[in-house]
């Protein structure tokens, strides 16, 4: 339970190997190249890689796996849609490195690509034809009544004409004012909340009026527009339809039966992925005449099969494998990867939240792991919710495939729902409702959670310090160990005994004796911050000030009490809820009560989780990181496939 040991790794091999090694190596999953520029180059006397030719096929492949995913998306909008539990439900296929590529090769990813790259511009062209078609059948309809056009309009030799339209208004005035003129004839062949489409005769000796006219009174002309018989259009354009939607259905119909290319889609895009994460590694390595060096960094754990793999495929004159120890220089850079048993694992993502720790670090993980579960059960405390966060929980590993990241987050919330249970028990709630047996009573013994709350607190406290002090001292900081630590704990302890001989047992001896402790923790501090500081009177003063902190402390142990303040309050706005569903007659009880009672506990489980999380998170990053804890480390990122679609094979199993 702890950092894992790392080694640096040094590999040398011919160029024609790199692709063959970089795949074996990616199939580990658990080694990180690192970039050799930043390392001492002069040593290695190696060139640096030329990076132009590898820029193009990066940026080739992130071309690739984008139009992958976009042509993905859109087959995936009219495929027929999994149901969501029978997705949870299906284990995702596993496959070597080797078998995937074997795969991707029994088609064309390109000729795929491209095929539905079309189909998705067949469908767009399609829709932009349908809006245009209904634009203008929507148009035609209006003018169907009008039984010639404007050709034959412009034939006539003794009338001219127009078609066109004019504006509504409230009062008409433009559709009057036409009428009014002597020169023209109106004919109204539609109106509606817009506009009025008309058609005007007059003599062609009166057009230059007659355009004044029209002009005036905001005419616009669709001579244009119509010079063909509007109804023969009108049926034109409806027969048009019927063949676009025809042509779209044919084509929904036939993405909806690409299943199969939708799998070789998702092979693709793994492939490709795999294939741009090995081609970005290359940026990472030294390019000399005949050879390429790769520099990395591996789980010592690991050394052994990194060797069998490079054993596999190449004989051993083939290549060169340099295996280092961690440098004192180096380990600021070290990858980080934690190591923990399965009970501990899960609070890996606490961790990780607030920082993972440098390599000469400790993992806190196994210490947080303890106090969150009490921390997180206190605040949440009720059976029923704990039973339903483990049914949930319980239910989701046993009947339903994630990846590992989501495995291990719902066995951390599994894990979570037993203390919930716990302290249920001891506060005797179950949804709210009381149980016969209450060992401790969120309405009348407050005082007491309190005080419970309170001396968790001091408990975390003191065991921060404690490893302050072991970090300090195996560090050689004497002087800091007792002044950051141990002084502290001495002040603590002191103070518990004089609160437990005045408080619980009294008795002058204790009291004596936890003064006495205090005042002389207090004043070793101060000589040990003098003892540790150059200036010795300035290191006097910093000891004075340090004993000043006892008020940061102070603040720290009352944060604590919010284990009591939202223990209590899930438990209050529970009962509430259950009174008010107590106020709903009988009858009713068993139809809206059971609908209210299924709405109002869901949502306070779910504020209840949510503030236990994460208010028990802040607990352990400020009360308790803050005593012994820095982080700052890195997490490993090693070469390795995406699994987004597949799972990569055990290497052995491969």
């Amino acid at each position: 339970m702890a950092i894992a040991k790392m080694k640096k790794v040094t590999l040398i091999s011919f160029h024609e190997k790199k692709d063959q090694l970089l795949q074996s190596i990616q199939a580990l999953q658990s080694f990180e190249v690192v970039d050799l520029p930043s390392a001492d180059l002069a040593e290695k006397e190696a060139v640096p890689n030329q990076l132009e030719a590898l820029d193009s096929t990066i940026k080739d492949l992130e071309k690739d796996i984008s139009q992958v995913q976009s042509v993905l998306s859109f087959m995936q909008s009219y495929l027929p849609k999994t149901p969501m539990m029978k997705k949870l439900r299906e284990k995702k296929q596993e496959f070597s490195l080797e078998e995937l590529e074997t795969e991707v090769s029994k088609f064309s990813p390109k000729e795929l690509i491209q095929l539905l790259l079309r189909k998705e511009q067949q469908l767009d062209d399609l829709s932009d034809e349908q809006k245009r078609l209904s634009e203008l059948e929507m148009f035609l309809s209006n003018w169907k009544k009008l039984n010639y056009n404007s050709d034959e309009l412009q034939q006539m030799q003794y009338v001219s004409g127009s078609v066109g339209t004019i504006p509504q208004h409230v009062q008409n005035v433009y559709m009057q004012g036409l009428r009014q003129n002597d020169l023209l004839l109106v004919k109204e062949v539609y109106q509606n909340d817009e506009e009025h489409g008309i058609a005007v005769y007059f003599d062609p000796r009166d057009e230059q009026a007659v355009q004044q006219s029209l002009q005036e009174n905001l005419f616009q002309n669709l001579d244009d527009r119509l010079n063909q018989d509007p109804s023969t259009k009108l049926e034109e354009v409806k027969q048009k339809l019927k063949e676009n939607k025809k042509a779209k259905a044919d084509l929904v119909e036939a993405l909806q039966a690409m299943k199969k290319e939708e799998w070789q889609l998702m092979l693709t895009e793994e492939y490709f992925e795999a294939k741009l994460q090995r081609e970005r590694s290359k940026q990472l390595l030294i390019d000399e005449k005949h050879l390429f060096i790769m520099d990395g960094w591996l789980e010592e754990e690991r050394i052994p099969n990194i060797k069998d793999t490079l054993k596999g495929i190449l004989p051993q004159e083939m290549y060169a494998l340099m295996v280092e120890d961690v440098k004192d220089d180096e380990v600021d850079d070290v990858p980080i990867v934690l190591k923990n048993n399965k009970f501990v694992s899960p609070f890996e993502s606490i961790t990780s939240m607030y920082n993972l720790p440098k390599y000469n670090e400790i993992d806190p993980t196994p210490f947080l792991a303890p106090f969150y579960l009490v921390f997180f059960g206190m605040m949440a405390a009720d059976i029923g919710y704990g039973l339903l966060l483990w049914l949930a929980t319980f239910g989701a590993m046993k009947f339903f495939h994630f990846d590992k990241s989501m495995e291990k987050n719902i066995f951390f919330f599994h894990l979570l729902s037993y203390p919930t249970m716990l302290w249920g028990v001891v506060y005797g709630s179950i949804f709210g409702a009381e149980l016969p047996f209450i060992l401790l009573s969120t309405t009348n013994d407050v005082i007491t959670i309190m005080l419970i709350s309170v001396i968790f607190g001091v408990i975390q406290i003191i065991f921060g310090l404690s490893i302050a002090t072991y970090l300090r001292w195996r560090d050689n900081k004497i002087s800091d160990a007792f002044a950051d630590g141990l002084g502290w704990i001495g002040i603590f302890v002191g103070i518990i005994l004089i609160a437990i001989g005045i408080l619980v047992i009294p008795n002058d001896i204790l009291v004596n004796v936890g003064a006495i402790i205090s005042i002389s923790s207090a004043l070793g501090i101060i000589i040990a911050t003098m003892l540790g500081a150059e200036n010795k009177p300035l290191g006097i003063g910093l000891g004075v000030y340090n004993i000043y902190g006892i008020t940061g402390y102070v603040g720290d142990i009352v944060s604590y009490t919010r284990l009591m303040a939202l223990g209590v309050s899930s438990g209050s706005i529970a009962l509430a809820f259950n009174m008010i569903i107590g106020f709903i007659p009988g009858w009713g009880r068993f139809t809206v009560g059971i609908l209210l009672f299924i709405v109002l506990h869901a949502v306070n489980l779910g504020l209840t989780m949510l503030s236990a999380y994460v208010h028990g998170a802040r607990l352990i990053f400020v009360e308790f990181f803050g005593k012994f804890y820095e982080g700052g480390g890195k997490a490993l990122n090693p070469l390795k496939v995406s699994e987004k679609h597949i799972q990569l094979k055990d290497q052995k199993e491969s």
